[in-house]
């Protein structure tokens, strides 16, 4: 029945045409469905192909696919359905790890159960990729791994679970019921997303600690990670020794790094820290070892970057010259993005070839490279201040925190700027800012304590510099109780007592200054107020200074 409709067909669509050109219609079909069989044929091949290339990811893949969460009707209609739970666990999770930027690789990997799929339904029956990768997966043995969740409310509990298939489950709870439901639930997730890493990747979590400055916690991963995952030991010396050099135990450091090492040599991460650590401690001969064994399989760039900084400033430091110039001119044929190459090249010009030009020019180099970060406009500044050029060099600082407004090198660099150009307001502005960004974190961290102390003298001396006395002297008692044993804030101190008239106290205070290591050179004492001074027996004797003759 169908060839007679077909050929019915054909001799109404060929009536127009001679034998000839009937003959030549037919086989232009022919050909067609050739065609159509052949591509049919391909792209049946391709699915096929497709589908094995699926099967093989999914069999090799070793993911946590998280399920939608159970969440209360309640919960529900205020926004927080299963769904979006469930993503957010996993941007919480991945914030942390993007914020720690550890190069280790995730030991547990996790992974949207929802996926785009291909709908391939036969003849009105249900068919799709995913239905098929589950049922070759169940045929072939791989068992899936998921985390489903929930998120409940008990009077003032609310609590969030969840559920791996092959692991112990994960509860936080909230019970701060003054707090909106958007603020517990949020609270909640990160909670959780820090136990979920504290359980898959103690190391990342130990890195992100340690970036928050909770130096005690991230302990507590590193210790979890010798306890129950030693084969990750390495890791965990790693983060152990970071710790220790935050908090000034250099050699402590230094003891956990070589250790790290000797667990695994080639972990980049742990010879970076240990060579500068060495350069640091002025063992240049070992800092120059390392960064050569780093060169020599550094895997990315950014570390072989290091590398080659690090060759040319321990080979500067060892007076092996021209080792020193071959690596920065090496660094900056492979990486001329980077402004801290220029900059210690720069630097490395002055001060051996004395070529000042030179520098000029690396300097101007170094500017047309850098990015639009607060790291490219410190450059900037740093190499116009090179040149001279305090405004334009000043608008760089500023520049810099526009991008990241809490930069401290920015912010010590304009308060000591603009105390020279005597706009004291400005200063005190900024370096209150700078005390702001660093409180509470001053007993940590060494930098951060001395980086607040010398903000308190400055304020000191900006104080004084408007006539505020009193202030003046509250500020550098406050530098000197940061440290009593740092000498310059005690002559801030006398300085002020030396501007009311009260000399007894000046000469108390420059004594302690002197005893504590400071020296008064011609430059400081030809200087307000030590100038009243320059022919007081009782000064000279409290500064111990001694008068140039002719």
């Amino acid at each position: 029945m169908k060839l007679s409709y077909f050929n019915k067909f054909w001799k109404w669509f060929t009536q127009n045409l001679n034998s000839t050109q009937e003959r030549k219609m037919r086989m232009t079909f022919h050909r067609f469905f050739d065609w159509m069989i052949i591509f049919a044929k391909l792209f049946g091949l391709i699915l096929i192909l497709v589908l094995i290339r699926n099967i093989s990811i999914e069999m090799r893949k070793d993911a946590y696919s998280i399920q939608t969460f159970h969440v209360p009707k309640s919960l529900e209609e205020s926004g927080f359905n299963g769904l979006v739970l469930a993503q957010e666990i996993m941007d919480e999770v991945a914030a942390i790890k993007t914020d720690a930027g550890s190069i280790k690789n995730d030991s547990v990997k996790f992974d949207a159960a929802l996926k785009p799929e291909m709908d391939l339904s036969v003849m009105g029956v249900g068919f799709s990729t995913q239905t098929i990768l589950y049922y070759a997966k169940q045929l072939l043995g791989k068992k899936d791994r998921t985390v489903s969740g929930e998120l409940t409310t008990l009077a003032q509990n609310m609590t969030l679970t969840l559920r791996f298939s092959d692991a112990d489950k994960i509860e936080v709870h909230n019970f701060e019921d003054s707090l909106t439901i958007d603020k517990r639930v949020d609270k909640l997730l990160k909670e959780a997303a820090e136990k979920v890493l504290r359980w898959s990747d103690p190391y990342i979590l130990a890195v992100y600690y340690y970036h928050q400055g909770r130096f005690e916690e991230a302990m507590e991963c590193a210790r979890g990670i010798l306890k129950e995952r030693p084969k990750e030991a390495c890791w965990a010396y790693l983060a152990w020794g970071s710790i220790l050099v935050r908090q000034q135990n250099l050699a402590g450091g230094i003891e956990k790094f070589e250790k790290a090492l000797e667990l695994k040599p080639n972990l980049e991460p742990a010879l970076v820290n240990l060579a500068w650590m060495h350069f640091q401690q002025a063992q240049y001969a070992r800092a120059l070892s390392n960064f050569e064994k780093l060169l020599a399989f550094a895997k990315n760039n950014a570390t072989r970057s290091t590398a080659l900084n690090g060759i040319a400033q321990s080979s500067f430091r060892l007076k092996q010259y021209d080792k020193a110039e071959q690596a920065y001119e090496q660094g900056l044929k492979e990486f001329p993005q980077d402004v801290y190459l220029y900059g210690n090249y720069a630097d490395f010009k002055i001060r051996i070839k004395k070529d000042t030009a030179g520098a000029l020019d690396l300097f101007r180099q170094g500017r047309a490279q850098a990015p639009e970060t607060a790291v490219g406009y410190l450059f900037q500044s740093a190499s116009l201040f090179y040149e001279n050029r305090v405004d334009s060099a000043t608008k760089m600082l500023y520049k810099a925190l526009e991008y990241e407004p809490r930069n401290l090198d920015a912010l010590s660099q304009i308060v000591q700027i603009e105390f020279r150009k005597k706009n004291y307001d400005q200063s005190l502005q900024m370096a209150r800012k700078v005390c702001q960004v660093v409180n509470g974190n001053t007993q940590k961290n060494q930098d951060l304590k001395y980086r607040q102390q010398n903000m308190f003298n400055y304020m000191a001396m900006a104080h004084y510099g408007q006539f505020r006395y009193d202030s003046a002297m509250h500020y550098a008692r406050y530098a000197i109780a940061v440290d009593t044993n740092v000498a310059y804030p005690y002559t801030t101190l006398a300085e002020s007592y030396a501007f009311l008239g009260q000399k007894e106290l000046f000469y108390r205070n420059v004594g302690k200054a002197v005893s504590k290591g400071f020296e008064y050179t011609p430059e400081t004492v030809n200087q307000e107020p030590y100038i009243r001074f320059i022919n007081d027996p009782r000064f000279l004797k409290a500064s111990k200074y001694k008068p140039l003759k002719n």
